[in-house]
């Protein structure tokens, strides 16, 4: 699944050769970072995503990695595991969101009480994730 995407203003874009997984993330964590009340996030193998154009600027919000965003346009773009290994892409910075459906909910321990998402696919709590072959 080659996809593409950016920045609110062009000058960040990237690509990405295959998805891993998709995932709501419920943090708190995804939330400050965004605004958003849940986070669609497009997980990659750090070898399949590459940067285009433009250079993001990264804060880093915990031991396990940055989050990086737009300098000019302030949008919040993806989460790159500071061990190298994958980048979680916003599903919302995608140019064709619908190619990457989020298939399971994690974090569910934080989810906000007056969010209903009205879907069947699985949740756990915390971030450690079943494989998607063992779903």
């Amino acid at each position: 699944m080659a996809l593409s995407g950016g920045c609110l203003c062009g000058a960040i874009r990237y690509e990405i050769d295959r998805v891993f997984d998709v995932v709501y993330c419920h943090c708190t964590r995804c939330r400050r970072a965004t605004g958003a009340p849940v986070l669609a996030c497009a997980n990659v193998e750090r070898d399949a995503f590459r940067l285009i154009r433009g250079t993001p600027r990264a804060f880093r919000s915990s031991d396990e990695g940055d989050r990086c965003f737009c300098a000019v346009c302030g949008s919040a773009l993806y989460f790159a595991a500071r061990d190298g290994r994958y980048v979680s892409v916003h599903v919302g910075t995608l140019d064709d969101p619908e190619q990457a459906p989020p298939r399971i909910h994690q974090c569910i321990e934080t989810q906000l009480g007056w969010l209903a998402l009205a879907d069947d696919l699985p949740r756990v709590s915390g971030n450690t994730l079943p494989h998607p072959d063992r779903r």
